[in-house]
């Protein structure tokens, strides 16, 4: 999807969303593919300039409404 904003910082976004998605695909799969989607709808190109560093946790809480919630060690569920 071609992101928007103006044409230097469409250009630079572009080059930052491709290098964030191989680096959070590379760094955890499966939390990946579970948010893809969600990041597939960030097309201001500011948006992926200001998460140029951001880690795949970050973005997830902030996706999420910062409720990224992982069971404590020892509380997941078992069967």
């Amino acid at each position: 999807m071609k992101l928007t904003g103006a044409p230097k910082l469409v250009v630079w976004g572009e080059k930052v969303r491709k290098d964030r998605l191989r680096v959070w695909q590379e760094t955890s799969p499966e939390i990946f593919r579970a948010i893809e989607a969600m990041v597939a709808l960030e097309t201001t190109a500011d948006w992926w300039i200001a998460h140029k560093d951001k880690g795949l946790d970050a973005v997830c809480k902030e996706l999420l409404g910062g409720n990224l919630q992982r069971p404590a060690p020892g509380q997941r569920k078992r069967k």
